[in-house]
């Protein structure tokens, strides 16, 4: 796997590329060669998939975060390939894990924050591997993904979290109830890790989502200066983001201050869970015949840009994520890659390395593997949200004088090596430069309007090509233990 390097011959020559592409109306993507799906039993290694919802690139100590909030995963980022600049296809769960499950973008699966569902009719990565002869499971901590929301497809076992049978009893400890799904994992791979098939377990954690309630162990360890009494306790029982958007929840500096050191401890104890999971792989001696796969589905406003949460914005901190893929055959160890990479994807990735590639496929006309010798770089990456038809409902009935229109719109992100135009569909647009703004502060959009009608231009090209499924029935839900679980955290009304 290549370092950095030749960026700047690649970045000529993707130029070049993506104005033909374009034109030619077969998008981002050239073909590989042509591989056939594996015949009798599944001979690819196993995989374990984890995702951390909604945890920021910055966060890990091996993306730069200091005081250091991920030695588990830091180690492991040093046996790996990290990725230093890979992005979500949307800000919030339902869609991204679609595409991170599908290697579709949202409105190609037409898994939207419309739709709020995934399609039976879209094949996944479970589906690809069951019928490769795959052991399939998944431990899900986040309602967004349920199986009645369609994300169960092609997984033999699929454990949501928040199902009254899965949790720990009322009398269990704290400590017993927090490491739960952990525990769930551990408890499939171990069933699974000797079988006579290789597994696939996909994972996901939700610690890192409000409220941040870390155990106090890592509250202790990143909470600094001095909190005003039952401040933390406050701040701890902050559920989700509309009421600050609609200004009915107050918070002072010192007040997102304490929220950072929270969330901070969020994702410490992910890396702690994290570090089970790879623990217990080492334990069955398969660790080595594992590609482990660690990413996000999107990031979390702390207070960036005026937001908490991930409240409708594509900014980097909601989109920019980690990624670290360790398996020491395809990807060298210890590589940090620089390129544009995209939540899209993995599930070509996966199948590449899984000897499961078929290019022949609808899906893989336009992708490619990142472990792909003769893949196409990236120029630049994209992402999409349809109208937040979930949180406009909450707002207008939670806080009815809050006029709903500034956000009810689709959004829309083209992003470069250096530039990020964000298109507010039918509204307006914001261009920064990342190499000088990396924070996102000053807009240019009105001061280089060449460079924006430029990016304009192939976002629009982009989405003209991308293939969507169009307008689609909405989901409405009926599993009342999930529905609990979400309107708790302010999602649905």
């Amino acid at each position: 796997m290549p370092k950095s390097s030749g960026k700047s011959a690649r970045w000529r020559a993707g130029l070049v590329l993506v104005a033909v592409l374009v034109l030619a109306g077969v998008g981002l993507w050239g073909r590989r060669g042509h591989t056939d799906h594996a015949s009798g039993p599944a001979s690819g290694p196993n995989v374990l998939l984890v995702v951390l919802d909604t945890t920021r690139a910055d966060y890990f100590s091996c993306y730069g975060k200091r005081p250091r909030t991920t030695p588990r995963m830091d180690d492991f980022a040093a046996d790996s390939a990290r990725y230093s600049r890979a992005f979500s296809t949307d800000f919030w769960t339902l869609p991204s894990h679609a595409s991170i499950l599908t290697g579709l973008y949202p409105s190609e699966a037409g898994a939207t924050s419309e739709t709020n569902h995934l399609p039976a009719d879209v094949t996944t990565l479970a589906e690809h591997l069951k019928e490769a002869g795959y052991q399939t499971g998944a431990v899900v901590c986040n309602a967004w993904v349920s199986a009645e929301r369609g994300f169960d497809q092609g997984f033999t076992d699929y454990v949501e979290m928040w199902r009254a049978r899965n949790r720990p009893g009322p009398g269990a400890s704290p400590a017993r109830r927090e490491q739960a799904p952990a525990d769930q994992a551990v408890a499939w791979i171990e069933r699974h890790a000797v079988g006579p098939a290789p597994f696939f377990l996909f994972i996901n954690f939700n610690m890192a989502h409000l409220p941040y309630r870390p155990p106090s162990r890592f509250r202790a360890r990143f909470q600094t200066g001095y909190c005003r009494p039952g401040q933390v306790e406050k701040l701890m029982g902050i559920m989700g983001e509309w009421a600050f958007l609609a200004g009915a929840l107050k918070l002072e500096s010192d007040d997102l201050r304490i929220m950072a050191d929270l969330y901070a401890g969020e994702v410490a104890f992910s890396d702690e869970c994290v570090g089970k999971l790879l623990d217990a792989l080492s334990a069955r001696g398969v660790l080595d015949e594992t590609l482990v796969v660690t990413t996000s589905d999107h990031g979390e406003n702390l207070g960036d840009h005026g937001m908490i949460g991930h409240a409708p914005c594509m900014y980097e901190t909601t989109m920019h994520v980690p990624l670290i893929i360790r398996y020491p055959k395809r990807f060298e160890t210890g590589a940090v890659i620089d390129d544009l990479v995209s939540l899209v994807d993995l599930t070509p990735t996966i199948l590449d390395v899984c000897n499961l590639w078929d290019q022949r496929h609808p899906l893989f006309e336009k992708r490619t593997s990142l472990c792909g010798p003769d893949r196409i770089w990236r120029t630049f990456v994209v992402a999409e949200n349809e109208r937040p038809v979930n949180g406009i409902q909450v707002l207008n009935s939670r806080f009815p004088e809050f006029d709903t229109n500034p956000i009810d719109y689709p959004l829309r992100m083209i992003r470069t090596d250096r530039h990020k135009l964000i298109w507010h569909v039918g509204r307006r647009t914001e261009l920064y430069d990342l190499l000088v703004d990396r924070r996102e502060l000053h807009d240019m959009s009105q001061t280089h309007a060449d460079i924006r009608d430029e990016l304009l231009e192939q976002l629009e090209a982009w989405v003209e090509n991308a293939g969507s499924r169009g307008p689609q029935v909405p989901f409405e839900s009926r599993d009342a233990e999930a529905l609990e679980l979400l309107r708790s955290l302010g999602y649905v009304q």
